[in-house]
């Protein structure tokens, strides 16, 4: 049996064979251009997170509005002041730091070497190479320049805040919030783990001295659909969803742009990060009754925020 290795080229993360015995200047020349792109990758890619992370926090130090005259940054704002005071409590910062945890020890004990010999000799196929191409795709469609709009877009046409939002106002809502709770991990963990793509090293961690620990792909990709899963009542489809979740982060081991911990804490973040949505929304549209101090006696107030 003839073995044939891989690297990956282009933006689609597609394998193609590996080009075999170029001449030494040739294979220094190809690397250090290789080195330059992935510099200047990680540079906008950080730029963008850095942003993001940027804007998270300015709309959650700002005053909170609710209500039906809040409007959609208004409305966003107080939702996310209250996503990030549950996101960064003590259950889900637990959860996030146990999978961390697995992370390292997938990471740092040859396990994610394991993986990427399964996935060059079992998973080369046709089938699964279309798969990955897709779910690069998507991934790439997923990052928060491009998507961006599309969450204002289907929270402004959906009616976000108002009585009678739609599930797609819903949807891009809970996914923009999701993207921006969770976007200070994700700089912070890829940082903190040091990880390396495959192309360019061992899965080992070299703390802060790279930016690949935390696959972006894998995060971007797996909130929209999660935040899709999350509000869908059947079963079936919910937890079918939840598989589809996974598939950007099997597109960047498939195509050998990450290592299985980087996918696997990605998708762990992004799971955290809806489930924390999840549960802001049903705090907040708890009914309560409440007391009300009157001139001559008191009555109850039965309210139900949205």
């Amino acid at each position: 049996m003839t073995h044939r290795s891989r690297i990956s080229t282009g933006d689609s993360g597609r394998m193609m064979p590996k080009a075999l015995n170029l001449p030494a200047p040739c294979r220094r020349q190809v690397s250090e251009v290789n080195r330059r792109r992935r510099k200047v990758g990680r540079r906008r890619s950080g730029v963008t997170r850095a942003l993001f992370s940027a804007a998270a926090l300015t709309l959650v130090i700002a005053d909170p509005v609710w209500g039906e005259d809040a409007g959609l940054i208004g409305q966003l704002s107080g939702e996310l002041q209250a996503d990030f005071r549950y996101n960064y409590s003590w259950e889900p910062l637990r959860d996030i730091v146990l999978g961390f945890g697995v992370a390292a020890i997938v990471a740092n004990g040859h396990i994610d070497d394991r993986v990427q010999e399964i996935f060059r000799d079992k998973l080369n196929g046709e089938a699964g190479g279309n798969v990955a191409t897709f779910f690069n795709n998507f991934g790439d469609a997923a990052q928060p320049l491009s998507v961006l709009p599309i969450y204002l877009g289907a929270m402004w046409l959906g009616g976000y805040g108002a009585d009678t939002d739609s599930g797609v106002a819903r949807w891009g809502g809970d996914s923009l919030r999701a993207m921006l709770v969770a976007s200070p991990q994700l700089v912070v963990l890829s940082h903190v783990s040091g990880g390396q793509r495959p192309e360019e090293g061992n899965s080992g961690w070299n703390e802060f001295e790279d930016d690949n620990g935390v696959s972006g792909h894998a995060f971007y990709g797996a909130v929209p659909i999660l935040s899709a899963a999350r509000l869908v009542e059947r079963r079936w489809l919910k937890y079918s969803l939840y598989a589809v979740s996974t598939l950007p982060g099997f597109a960047r081991v498939h195509s050998d742009k990450h290592y299985f911990s980087q996918s696997l804490m990605g998708w762990w973040l992004a799971y955290t990060a809806t489930r924390s949505v999840q549960q802001t929304n049903r705090l907040r549209s708890e009914t309560l009754l409440m007391p009300v101090a009157l001139q001559d006696g008191f009555s109850l107030q039965l309210s139900k925020r949205f």
